[in-house]
């Protein structure tokens, strides 16, 4: 661990900062902490920016004479605490996937060295006062002095400043912003929040810094903020509340500064694949701002100087379509253009304050994604207020008609920090929810000679007045077929022909639903459903008490999976040829209700034939320990051209343009960038089922499938009989 000199690199901004003349020197040593689970996987790979930047926000108004230190990996703060002692002030960031983790470590160090000062401060905290008091009781108290509601910087420079030669006794409720108990522990101080930053010049950079160096070497995906706050108001999210509806922004030449210093440090760690080629950036409405193209601009400066980043994981503006387009223009192939409806029914977006947010130009973005060189997604969140199974399904429909690449479909989960939280809400909605184990959040650790077990909880809701729990269920296999059928084109020759004959994809996967099923798919389809039931439980103190319990068989996988992506790795790696058997049936039923001739020798079967097996042998043994290096089919069909077509929006209906000249030899090869690109993901996930499946999240599926050699010349063969005839 490395401690940085704040006072050499760090520049120091004019707006909210003192002459350095005029800065108290703060004489206390100062740990700050965004502790993540390390031992199934790293579960949060994002370096820790924001922690970090309360260092460098502090840093302009005093003078450290101790630089702060910056942990991510709870062992490497038990080594600390064990060898060097504790600091003055530890502050913990506190959010949904490390929440019990901190607290845990936290609850320890006071106990040890109660002179310590424990702060915390995040996201994942209650709105109501009465909430927040019942929060004290029931989980802080004991384990932190201080509490920041809201954002963190400017309160927690004030309460080191404060407790700057006080005890802390001296300074509960003297501070906006910065919660603590009454001494009797009966009451909690609570003072109204801190207002926000309103520049964010006023927090420098962590990485021009210094303090995230040490964090690149150790597979750290970077993470930036080029603006921060929400202009919309939806009730499930922690950045719905009016408190966060104005959009502070970074200025130009402090982003730039920033992607370049990232981009000389990646540089030589991908080329070695010791580095993902990811960036994360955390604005909610990335590219609805004149500022996000220059940023574009920049991040093509650094793929050409760098190689880096690939890809750009990041969520594109709910308005300002255009705007946004012209944005990830800038940097074709980058960036996924996101339009996130979460659902396409009228009511349950007014329940949940979606009002001032087009779907119908969210769905644009769909049709313009190729356009800007861009993949497209969506996403879908089951179980709303007023939702149903039937309102769901329409959901999934008018996205995959809408031709988005990808659907990213999540249960609702009720945020501590979300309207959807309290509790009137709940009953005037008519939420019913169970826990589970939030996945890869688990872990034991030794601290000072003892034991720390945790794990991360979640509550979601299952059922609602017109969503029964069964229904909930079919909804949940429903959104599995999506993720293994439809996402990312997985088999993309047959979503084409059923577009070609106008028959939505979504009236396939309902079929692949009803028919009968492979044994192995059956068999896969079958764990899919009890683990769904086994991981939900009816309060958070017992699944606490069973999770910490049975903490290492979370933490070998057989507990506590993220069932879409286990499930849909599951089908890929133990059920691939019953899911392309199951996808031909289901596509040929569909098309011949269509009008489609569908028979043994139609040319439409031949293709919808020969576009599954292409599409399982780009799949095929990509995930085992040792490879084939190439497979091969016999091609008539020029699969790839009418892949580009139909995603340029060409009628491939008439199939005899794509029948080759003479049949030949495809090969799927595996090539040496795939393979390192494989091999580093899987050194950082793992090669287990549940690591598997969180890979086909983090990475395209392009860069991971094999690739094709296909022998060229297409052309028109002779008119076909009547028999093989497309049917419109």
């Amino acid at each position: 661990m490395t401690a940085v000199d704040l006072g050499m690199p760090l520049p120091v901004p004019a707006a909210a900062s003192r002459p350095a003349e005029m800065r108290p020197v703060l004489r206390l040593k100062v740990s700050l902490c965004d502790l993540t689970y390390t031992q199934q996987a790293v579960s949060a790979e994002t370096m820790p920016q924001a922690v970090a930047g309360l260092a460098t926000h502090a840093a302009t108004v005093m003078e450290f004479e101790h630089a702060p230190r910056i942990f991510k990996f709870p062992e490497d703060l038990a080594t600390a605490l064990e060898t060097e002692g504790p600091p003055d002030v530890i502050g913990f960031s506190h959010y949904i996937w490390n929440a019990y983790l901190s607290i845990a470590f936290a609850r320890l160090i006071k106990r040890r060295f109660p002179r310590t000062v424990v702060v915390m401060g995040g996201p994942h905290y209650p709105l109501p006062r009465a909430d927040q008091v019942a929060f004290w009781h029931q989980r802080l108290a004991g384990a932190t002095d201080f509490y920041v509601d809201g954002e963190g910087e400017i309160a927690f420079a004030d309460l080191l400043l404060h407790l700057n030669g006080k005890p802390p006794q001296t300074v509960r409720d003297t501070i906006p912003g910065v919660h603590s108990m009454t001494a009797d522990r009966r009451d909690v101080f609570t003072p109204s929040t801190r207002q926000r930053i309103s520049d964010l010049r006023d927090v420098p950079s962590p990485y021009c810094a210094g303090l995230l160096d040490e964090f690149f070497a150790r597979g750290g995906v970077p993470t930036i903020t080029t603006t921060r706050g929400c202009p919309f108001s939806c009730t499930f999210c922690t950045e719905g509340q009016s408190y966060f509806s104005r959009v502070a922004k970074r200025p130009r030449e402090e982003v730039a500064a920033e992607l370049h210093y990232i981009g000389a440090k990646m540089k030589p760690l991908v080329a070695a694949g010791l580095a993902r080629n990811e960036l994360l950036i955390t604005d909610s409405n990335f590219g609805m701002f004149p500022e996000d193209k220059h940023t574009c601009q920049v991040l093509s400066e650094c793929q050409q100087l760098y190689g880096w980043p690939r890809v750009v994981n990041v969520t594109t503006g709910k308005n300002q379509r255009d705007r946004v387009l012209e944005a990830v223009a800038q940097v074709p192939g980058t960036i996924s253009l996101s339009g996130s409806v979460q659902s396409l029914d009228a009511n349950v977006l007014a329940a949940v304050a979606r009002k001032n947010i087009s779907a119908d130009k969210m769905m644009e973005i769909a049709l313009k994604s190729a356009e800007a060189g861009a993949q497209s997604y969506s996403e879908v969140i089951l179980a709303l207020p007023d939702d149903s199974k039937a309102k769901h399904l329409d959901s999934l429909r008018g996205l995959v008609d809408a031709r988005f690449d990808r659907l990213n479909l999540f249960q609702l989960t009720l945020l501590p920090s979300s309207e959807m939280y309290d509790r009137a809400y709940r009953e005037r909605w008519g939420l019913n929810t169970k826990w589970r184990v939030i996945p890869r959040c688990f872990g034991r650790y030794k601290l000072l000679g003892e034991e720390i077990r945790a794990a991360e909880l979640d509550e979601v809701c299952v059922s609602l007045p017109d969503l029964s729990y069964e229904e909930y269920r079919e909804c949940r296999v429903m959104d599995l077929l999506v993720s293994a059928l439809y996402n990312g084109g997985v088999f993309g020759t047959i979503v084409a022909m059923l577009r070609a004959h106008h028959v939505s994809p979504m009236t396939w996967l309902q079929r692949c639903l009803k028919l009968e099923h492979g044994p192995d798919l059956a068999r896969v389809l079958e764990g899919f459903l009890e683990e769904t039931d086994s991981q939900l439980f009816d309060s958070r103190e017992e699944l606490m008490s069973y999770a910490t319990a049975n903490v290492d068989r979370y933490i070998s996988g057989e507990l506590g999976n993220n069932l879409l992506y286990t499930y849909r790795i599951r089908m890929i790696s133990e059920a691939l040829d019953d899911l392309a058997d199951l996808g031909v049936r289901a596509a040929l039923d569909v098309l011949r209700a269509a009008g489609a001739t569908t028979g043994a020798s139609s040319l439409v079967a031949r293709v919808v034939r020969e576009g599954a097996t292409f599409h399982r042998l780009k799949l095929s043994e990509v995930f085992v320990s040792d490879p084939p290096e190439k497979l091969t089919q016999v091609a008539v069909f020029d699969i790839e051209r009418l892949l580009r077509d139909d995603r340029a929006g060409v009628n491939v209906a008439d199939v005899r343009r794509y029948k080759l000249d003479e049949p030949g030899e495809r090969e799927f090869v595996l090539s040496g960038r795939q393979r390192r690109t494989l091999k580093t993901y899987v050194n950082q996930m793992g090669d287990t089922v549940a690591g598997l499946g969180w890979l086909l999240t983090k990475v395209r599926l392009a860069d991971i499938v094999r690739e094709v050699r296909t022998p060229a010349g297409s052309g028109v063969g002779p008119e076909p009989s009547r028999s093989e005839a497309v049917t419109p």
